[in-house]
């Protein structure tokens, strides 16, 4: 049973030390392509927000546009 145990022991201390990482190429390619999905992600997100706010203000254009319309059709059955 000792033996057993004493043998268990090496085994996870051989697969522990065998976890570590050492940086290399792969790892910092991975890193680049990390920070540049992350730039990716927050342009995109800019340029989400600044569509969203010319979209707003042209549907506000097209409401002002209708209501001109309507008080023009107003004012010509009115005459």
């Amino acid at each position: 049973m000792r033996i057993q145990a004493i043998l268990l022991i090496a085994i996870v201390a051989i697969g522990l030390g065998g976890c570590t990482r050492k940086e290399n190429q792969s790892d910092s390619t991975a890193r680049e392509a990390g920070r540049t999905a992350h730039d990716i992600v927050n342009k995109t997100e800019k340029a989400a927000k600044k569509a969203e706010r010319d979209l707003e203000k042209a549907a506000k254009d097209v409401r002002e546009g209708w209501k001109e319309g309507d008080r023009e059709d107003k004012t010509k059955r009115d005459k």
